[in-house]
């Protein structure tokens, strides 16, 4: 179904995102993303958002609506990231800290960019240094001997140094 909104750009298929209950944060920014790319008047954007909820989202936003009335989409966000944010209301910062790589350093890589997504105006040196920490023993040492200036390059270096040691890990094995 092609709707007024599509043909406004219908060289770029663009969907809106369908939320659930996972990952608020992630949803609102690619929701906001969507409005700016397409337009969308700020009174309108609550509306159109709620079109998309599926679930327990869904019963969640029926029942806000009947409580509170229409909202805008500031209230509608700050409410939807109480409601399913995370339940641990730590500080984001101190979590970041005590992140550690338990498999790969993508995965690593996916959840700390999810947490520090939570916190403004982190130094990027802070940050690097609470990624690097949390790495495992065989990447961390490499990484630090690199001495990577940013997150991005101490993040690159970190998925090289686990690439080496697979490799070295293989071809040891290979010969036993």
């Amino acid at each position: 179904s092609s709707s007024s909104l599509d043909q406004n750009h219908h060289y770029l298929k663009l969907s809106f995102p369908k939320f659930g209950g996972d990952d608020p944060t992630g949803w609102i920014y690619k929701a906001e993303q969507y409005f700016e790319f397409k337009n969308i008047a700020s009174d309108q954007q609550v509306q159109l958002a709620s079109f998309h909820l599926e679930g327990i989202a869904l019963q969640w936003h029926r029942w806000l609506s009947k409580l509170k009335g229409p909202l805008d989409w500031e209230e509608f966000t700050r409410t939807l990231l109480q409601r399913f944010g995370p339940t641990d209301y730590e500080d984001p910062s101190k979590a970041l800290t005590r992140l550690k790589q338990t498999s790969t350093v993508e995965a690593y890589q996916k959840a700390f960019e999810q947490l520090s997504h939570r916190v403004d105006g982190i130094p990027d040196k802070f940050l690097m240094g609470c990624f690097i920490a949390g790495l495992k023993d065989e990447i961390r040492l490499d990484v630090k001997i690199k001495r990577p200036r940013t997150l991005t390059d101490a993040i690159g270096v970190a998925r090289l140094i686990e690439e080496r040691n697979n490799l070295q890990k293989k071809a040891s094995s290979s010969f036993c």
